[in-house]
């Protein structure tokens, strides 16, 4: 069994090697990342990650006047060779209540599970205003309650072969039924957003806030799900929208007994990196 993690991201180099360690960690096999005209050091960051084997692929993709998001998707799973995907954005981690790993994960699922959700949990700013270089699962702590209906949304873990269309959450099958991390039917209504929001077993971990002075440089990137000529590329990304996304109603603590292991993989990562 194989497991694959792909992102696209724009200007997010603060991020990237707490990231792929994380996601490393829990043992997906390959990571492969798209680069949609980063500005900042993210493509050479790239190219040192995937010269030191941290990933896998790093393939530049240019802005486009479709989603460059929705069609470096579409690109990466038509000729990908893997059991199964995952399409996650630079803000979004991967949690896993238990151990086992992804492919532990993935096999207690029966053969005609094609696809998983898992449910998003939506973190706050923790009160952050100002960028910190401490690693973001470190920094931001406090998160939405269950009951939030943005925690509805749900990134999915799906068999390639078993895939109709693409989608930014979860695509449509062809065969095989989707299901919840839980392991219950997954019904959305509309696509890509659950009826139910279930964090027993795994979770999305998405730091759409983190502090205040980063929110402002996510405005300037825009949004990756729209063209360049999109009227509202540059529109979503308002104060009201910070406001509205920065939920801090409960402390959540899933990833404090990872931490300790996260800080060394993280540490060897840059000493390779400036070697390389």
């Amino acid at each position: 069994m194989s497991a694959t993690l792909c992102a696209i991201v724009k200007n997010e180099a603060p991020y990237l090697v707490e990231w792929v360690a994380w996601h490393r960690m829990l043992g997906f096999d390959r990571i492969v990342i798209y680069d949609n005209a980063s500005t900042d050091e993210t493509a050479s960051l790239l190219a040192g990650l995937r010269a030191i084997g941290a990933i896998d692929a790093h393939i530049p993709w240019p802005v486009t006047e479709i989603s460059p998001q929705l069609s470096a998707y579409i690109h990466f799973a038509r000729d990908c060779r893997t059991d199964w995907l995952m399409f996650l954005d630079a803000d979004e981690f991967f949690v896993l209540k238990r151990g086992g790993g992804v492919n532990g994960f993935l096999a207690s699922f029966p053969a005609d599970v094609a696809c998983i959700g898992v449910n998003w949990r939506l973190f706050g700013s923790s009160g952050a205003t100002e960028f910190s270089p401490r690693p973001v699962m470190e920094r931001f702590r406090r998160a939405s309650t269950q009951a939030s209906p943005l925690n509805r949304h749900v990134k999915s873990l799906f068999r390639p072969d078993s895939v109709d269309q693409i989608h930014m959450h979860a695509p449509s099958l062809t065969r095989g039924r989707a299901v919840l991390a839980n392991g219950a039917p997954l019904e959305m209504e509309p696509h890509g957003v659950a009826t139910d929001v279930d964090w027993s077993v795994a979770q999305v971990n998405h730091y759409f806030c983190k502090s205040r002075e980063e929110y402002a440089v996510k405005r300037s990137r825009g949004r990756a799900s729209l063209g360049a000529d999109d009227p509202g590329k540059f529109a979503k990304y308002t104060d009201g929208v910070f406001d509205f996304h920065d939920l801090n109603d409960e402390l959540d603590d899933s990833v404090t007994p990872w931490l300790p292991d996260l800080g060394p993989i993280c540490a060897d990562l840059r000493r390779r990196l400036s070697r390389s």
